[in-house]
């Protein structure tokens, strides 16, 4: 019979997996998105590689769940930093193209490729602060998990 971590564990790893493959393909559908679309086609080229990258990231930490030797908390809140980092990233890029406005996070992408209403976007910022946090906060759970299921 299985523990309630363990099913825990099935459930996050099914979840990671699912929504690590969505977000793949959700990032295959934006790259369709044509230039005249959007204010700021680079914000489009970025949601690409970041939805399609963070979702291969999801599936790989999807697959090492039952790796990781964490508690429920600790199981929870890496799912949830894991899901908000990732989707926040790409989220990013589509504001950007959208609005026609970046963040002064992105300068050399800023310096290639300005966008037309500037780079001083308070939703595009939050978003990518979100991403940068909460990312390497599932990241260090992740290790930490990994960590502690050592062989001794």
């Amino acid at each position: 019979m299985a523990t309630d971590v363990e099913r825990l564990q099935a459930n996050l790893k099914h979840w990671a997996l699912l929504l690590g493959v969505l977000q793949i393909t959700i990032g295959c559908m934006v790259g369709f998105i044509p230039p005249s679309a959007v204010q700021w086609f680079r914000g489009i080229v970025m949601a690409h590689i970041e939805f399609t990258a963070n979702g291969v990231l999801m599936v790989v930490l999807g697959l090492l769940v039952s790796q990781l030797r964490l508690g429920p908390t600790a199981f929870k809140a890496w799912f949830a930093t894991l899901q908000i980092g990732t989707w926040s990233n790409g989220a990013a890029g589509l504001a950007a193209a959208f609005t026609g406005s970046s963040s002064q996070l992105m300068p050399t992408l800023n310096e290639k490729f300005p966008p037309p209403h500037g780079v001083d976007s308070p939703l595009v910022t939050g978003l990518l602060q979100l991403c940068g946090v909460t990312i390497l906060i599932a990241l260090m759970l992740t290790l930490y998990g990994l960590l502690r299921s050592r062989p001794e």
